[in-house]
């Protein structure tokens, strides 16, 4: 279904993410076992530096891929995610902690705006067996006078 213009005027960023966290073995061998390239990995017991100059010990394993398109609407960047782990649903274990992560910024929160999800994108979402995480922020948008 396609966002209204107004729906979507409203819609300032959306990035989705699936990955796993928390889990036990190398994070090389979630990409030798799904034969994918992760955007992002992290290492347990690894340093990595903060932008504000500080470093901090990274507290578990993880490894992510990320969407790569510039729609407003959730939806196609989860399609675009589960497009990628299509036919690999049987070889994603659940010790490795499967997850979506969505990130969905808006410039007008009130009841009922937000992300929402169509059907096939949920049904794709429990075949990989993953949870769905949200980060839902209402951010200032850069044309109004203050």
């Amino acid at each position: 279904m396609a966002l209204s213009e107004e729906y979507e005027s409203t819609i300032e960023e959306v990035r989705a993410y699936f990955g796993f966290s928390e889990f036990e073995c190398d994070p090389q061998e979630i990409s030798d076992v799904l034969g994918l390239f992760p955007i992002d990995v992290r290492r347990k017991g690894e340093l990595r530096s903060l932008r504000n100059n500080r470093s901090i010990t990274v507290p578990f394993h993880s490894w992510s891929i990320e969407s790569q398109c510039r729609s407003k609407d959730v939806n196609v960047h989860l399609r675009q995610l589960l497009h990628r782990l299509d036919g690999k649903e049987a070889l994603i274990r659940c010790e490795w902690n499967p997850s979506f992560s969505i990130l969905w910024k808006g410039n007008c929160l009130h009841a009922g705006n937000g992300p929402f999800y169509e059907r096939d994108v949920l049904i794709g979402i429990v075949r990989c067996g993953a949870d769905l995480w949200q980060d839902i922020y209402q951010v200032n948008n850069e044309n109004e006078a203050s």
